[in-house]
């Protein structure tokens, strides 16, 4: 080991990491963290799946707990899976146990007795989600959360690009900002990222008052990889070569995750296939962690699930059928192969549009570029749960007060006090709040709206998943989408874990299907809604810039001769299109349908069609990353060149309009995904919704700096965007 950096170690420590854990040096981010870390500095690690970031944090904190003998509960550990939370607290018991110390882990699996010993007696280690964090700040007394939380001295947060942007990763600030006031104020944070498009405002996010310091890896990680154009059928041929290795094989969707691993099953006869998404019951996704882990052999199914840090081993090469939707989501899963070699290995399946977003990926990842988290200044949906959860905690709190707390984190900094004191009266109005000046009260409806049954799911802000249960007798399978449910029959069949079940009974009051295990191999794959995530901005452009033959070539050369062929023909339909740099493509199809290409990613052109609803009539709406479309539902109205233009110009303008907001958010009235969104004033409904739904600043940045060019038609739609261009031909055996 580095001799420098030991010599920074106690002896203690440093025989542990030799002799026990087979340490012979430590990696470059972990030179560079625990320095930093043992100075009393707050650090962001910014770092992919397998680097080594946790030990970079967890080497210089049980080093001052053995060494300064810091009293329990000394370092609050923070993961938005309870995966994770498992994982970690088997890794920390290790070095625990080492030591003489004692760890906890706490979230809604772990038993009342467990908590309530906890309580009593904390422990110097506790790994928690941010709700189980809101249960012990609302259900317990003030001197117990004052003895949980009065010795902490190191707080980690785990996956932090996972939450920031997120109703709880605002929660979990809210939280911290919170607890704050029963700890010491030389707290050091430690947030564990990958890699992120403006790390100094996560690193704010962290410390809003002194932003943490930023540590990137630079550990000389290659990445190895192959793109092949191929259909997700025919993926068996692909990996019948790979089948005496550790093969995770990633999937963008819960229906592909049971596609995939039915025929791999089917045609490979593997011994070892294990299979992993949201909706396999949790002991079921466990076990398949564990079994998986331990074989030296096998594949792995996975959906984005597996993205973040769980331990599952050594992995030979991982597999993307298809590509991921972001360049973060695209390097966390390269990650996740070469922890022995160093090499990353993978292997990039894909067709039509989706070898262009491969294309772009390993471009911007290259570049070292990747999606800015957007992040809310102005959470109103949870300033309001938060609100409600600080007065059930203390009971009666002076209003201005509260206001000061609540607002000192990043995610309320941008909340003025006539806006709380808005919020504050219509949540008056609905009596979830009493005001009697200068005191705030619970108030007769909180416990009526949230009380009873429904007050668990309080703790947590977002929203809760609605899904048939299935059952084999008592045992639970899993959860099937209500969309797919419904259309089921008693005697009818389908796929879930990978295994074939029969309906014997459905009950549509309970939510529940009972099944039986089926044997023949004739089946329906499953299919949940919100499956995918929006493609933004940056891989948007990327993929503009690919089209217009805007790139290095050698980014081409691991791509199958197929997959080559289909970019160069893309490059070819877009030149035929008059694509060009500066412009945005607008085609009038003679049918009066409406294309405007914008490349600027889902959110952008959802708000581009959306301001166009104001103004028309629409029907036929398509949205994706690179264009929307639209065409009036009044056939006799036409919406010409002159009306575009005069829309798309102003749009700057249009989106300033108060009006403009209200119709937005009147357009999108069905939208709930954010649980206590329905609760706010207009306006603050409005303003969420916007931030959350649509992408202004994408769309404002590409009308300002390009110009509008009309078309009279569009071989590249035709070929690509309206997926007639499939290639069903696996690609050469280059392997």
């Amino acid at each position: 080991m580095a001799e420098d950096i030991t010599s920074l170690l106690s002896d203690r420590l440093t025989h542990f990491l030799g002799d026990k854990l087979g340490w012979k040096k430590f990696n470059p981010i972990q030179e560079k963290t625990i320095p930093l870390l043992l100075e009393g500095n707050d650090v962001l690690v910014l770092a992919p799946t397998a680097s080594g970031k946790t030990e970079a944090v967890l080497i210089p904190i049980f080093n001052e707990i053995i060494t300064k003998g810091l009293e329990p509960t000394s370092v609050l550990y923070i993961s938005p899976l309870k995966a994770l939370i498992n994982d970690m607290h088997n890794r920390i018991e290790l070095w625990c146990n080492h030591f003489g110390l004692n760890a906890t882990k706490w979230h809604g699996d772990v038993s009342k007795y467990d908590k309530d010993k906890f309580i009593k007696n904390p422990t110097d280690f506790l790994s928690i989600t941010p709700e189980s964090l809101e249960v012990i700040l609302m259900n317990r007394k003030e001197a117990e959360k004052k003895n949980v939380f009065k010795n902490i001295k190191y707080i980690i947060i785990d996956e932090i690009h996972y939450f920031a942007d997120s109703d709880r990763g605002i929660q979990l600030n809210s939280i911290l900002n919170r607890i704050s006031r029963y700890m010491s104020p030389d707290v050091v944070m430690a947030g564990l990222s990958a890699t992120v498009g403006n790390p100094y405002e996560i690193a704010s996010w962290i410390n809003y008052k002194k932003p943490a310091t930023i540590v990137k890896d630079n550990d000389g990680r290659k990445f190895q990889y192959k793109v092949l154009n191929i259909e997700e059928g025919l993926i068996d041929q692909v990996l019948n070569k790979y089948i005496n290795n550790k093969v995770l094989i990633f999937v963008n969707s819960r229906a592909t995750a049971e596609l995939v691993y039915s025929n791999l099953k089917r045609e490979l006869f593997l011994k070892n296939i294990f299979i992993h998404h949201g909706s396999i019951n949790k002991e079921t996704r466990e076990e398949n962690e564990k079994k998986f882990k331990l074989v030296e052999s096998g594949f792995m199914v996975a959906t984005t699930t597996l993205e973040l840090g769980i331990d599952i081993g050594n992995i030979d090469l991982v597999v993307n059928v298809g590509s991921p939707s972001t360049v973060s989501g695209f390097l966390q899963r390269m990650g996740r192969s070469g922890r022995r070699s160093k090499l990353q290995r993978s292997i990039i399946t894909a067709k039509n549009m989706d070898l262009f977003k491969a294309l772009a990926e390993v471009i911007l990842a290259h570049e070292n570029k990747t999606e800015e988290i957007k992040i809310s200044k102005k959470s109103m949906d949870i300033f309001f749960h938060q609100i409600l959860s600080s007065l059930y905690g203390k009971g009666k709190v002076n209003v201005k007060n509260l206001y000061e707390e609540l607002t000192q984190c990043y995610a309320f900094s941008e909340i003025t006090f006539d806006e709380y004191m808005r919020l504050l009266k219509h949540m008056e109005e609905f009596e979830f709040v009493e005001y009697n000046k200068p005191y705030l009260t619970l108030g007769y409806n909180f416990e009526k709206e949230f009380g009873s049954r429904n007050f668990m799911e309080f703790f947590a802000v977002f929203m809760p998943t609605y899904e048939y249960s299935v059952k084999q007798g008592m045992k639970e399978i899993g959860g099937l989408d209500v969309s797919f449910a419904v259309f089921l029959a008693p005697g009818e069949t389908f796929t879930l874990a990978g295994k074939l079940w029969k309906v014997s009974s459905i009950d549509h009051e309970l939510f529940r299907i009972q099944v039986s295990l089926e044997s023949q191999l004739k089946t329906d794959i499953p299919s949940w809604i919100s499956e995918g995530a929006p493609v933004g901005y940056l891989i948007s452009r990327k993929i503009y810039d690919v089209l217009l033959d805007n790139f290095d070539k050698k980014f081409l050369k691991p791509f199958g001769k197929l997959a080559t062929s289909v970019i160069q023909d893309g490059i070819a339909a877009a030149s035929e299109s008059e694509f060009s740099d500066g412009i945005i493509p607008v085609e009038i199809s003679t049918d009066g349908k409406i294309y405007i290409y914008t490349f600027a990613g889902d959110k952008a052109n959802k708000l581009l069609s959306t301001i166009f609803e104001m103004y028309y009539e629409l029907k036929d709406v398509k949205i994706n990353p690179f264009y929307c479309s639209f065409k009036s539902k009044n056939n006799d109205e036409v919406i010409t060149k002159e009306n575009i233009e005069s829309i798309i110009y102003d749009v700057e303008n249009i989106l300033k309009s108060s009006e403009t907001l209200y119709k937005l958010d009147e357009l999108t009235v069905s939208f709930n995904k954010n649980k206590f969104i329905k609760y706010l004033p207009e306006q603050d409904r409005a303003e969420l919704k916007n931030h959350i739904l649509f992408d202004r600043e994408s769309l404002i940045d590409v009308i300002k700096n390009n110009e509008l060019l009309f078309i009279f038609n569009c071989p590249f739609r035709n070929r690509f965007l309206n997926f007639e261009y499939f290639n069903k031909i696996n690609d050469e055996k280059m392997l």
